[in-house]
């Protein structure tokens, strides 16, 4: 019933993965194995084999590092694809993705986190407030993550994240679905992009009533930050993403507090100069309309800009 794709690196975690889905998963399934312990592969290049060697209609894409914690899980998978108007299930996500750059995780104030996991940190606890220490040593903390604003069992969504997903095989036999291998490289923003894709014809959904632990903390690094420009060009003319009604007024304050952000993070990487920052402040800062609670966002980026990051972070002590 379900095909499980697996980009392996790390054969300590897949024996363990593979070892958990088998007493667990509940239904028939098969395991798809790519191999890329000599990174022959980009992770969008490894899940389109995938794609191309399953052979059951719900193809399920999952991390090495993760351990299930659901008995039957494979059952709940099923039952939710009976709905067909659904095409992608994933266990953490978000309702909204904007026209900026950005992590899915990246803000609240219109976008919704939908959060149903076991988490491990080894670089410090993001935060949120929906993470909840179960276990805490000095080299490891381990937090129950869970939000649900609706309290349902099945949310729409925008974007999910990559840890786990499955989606719906016809779609790719369509040809409506693809991982993009052509434009994006590396092992970052295949979840995003896949979602925006599938939400163009059919519902992303997060569910909470699969249960996983994710072994390890996510990195961002070099490639994440191109792909995440990329991602924001591609789909430009469809973003921003929601399944939900949002006052124009909160969405502009969103959207000018996720491109501060994002803008910081790139000062703060390294990886960028001044003049690569300013182009990404160009060519986005026009897009958000300027509302009163937008308005301080906006003077901000606008003096990174013009003023760069230290004067423009005196403007918060500012009226």
């Amino acid at each position: 019933m379900i095909s499980i794709v697996i980009c392996s690196t790390n054969p300590t975690y897949y024996a363990q993965v593979t070892a958990a889905i088998a007493a667990t998963i509940g239904v028939p399934y098969e395991l798809i194995k790519i191999d890329n312990t000599t990174n022959k592969y980009s992770i969008f290049e490894a899940y389109n084999i995938g794609f191309e060697k399953a052979q059951f209609g719900i193809v399920c894409y999952t991390h090495e590092d993760i351990l299930f914690h659901t008995q039957d899980w494979g059952k709940n998978l099923v039952a939710h694809f009976n709905d067909k108007s659904i095409g992608l299930v994933g266990v953490i996500g978000a309702t909204m993705f904007p026209k900026s750059p950005s992590a899915w995780w990246s803000n609240t104030i219109a976008n919704d986190h939908l959060v149903n996991n076991i988490q491990h940190w080894t670089n410090g606890v993001s935060n949120q407030p929906y993470h909840t220490i179960i276990s805490q040593t000095e080299e490891r903390i381990i937090t129950r993550d869970y939000n649900n604003p609706t309290g349902e069992n099945v949310v729409s969504a925008s974007v999910v994240d990559g840890l786990f997903f499955a989606v719906r095989r016809l779609l790719y036999d369509l040809g409506l679905v693809k991982f993009d291998n052509t434009l994006f490289k590396g092992f970052h923003c295949y979840d995003t992009d896949i979602s925006l894709q599938v939400n163009q014809s059919q519902r992303v959904v997060v569910v909470f009533d699969i249960l996983v632990e994710h072994l390890q903390q996510g990195t961002i690094n070099k490639n994440w930050y191109i792909n995440a420009l990329m991602v924001a060009d591609k789909w430009r003319n469809h973003l921003p993403f929601t399944r939900l009604n949002i006052d124009p007024k909160m969405y502009s304050h969103y959207e000018s507090e996720v491109l501060k952000t994002f803008i910081y993070w790139m000062q703060g990487s390294g990886y960028y100069s001044r003049k690569e920052v300013n182009k990404v402040v160009n060519e986005y800062l026009p897009k958000i309309p300027t509302t009163t609670k937008s308005w301080r966002n906006k003077k901000e980026l606008f003096f990174i800009l013009h003023l760069g990051p230290t004067l423009a972070r005196l403007h918060r002590l500012l009226p």
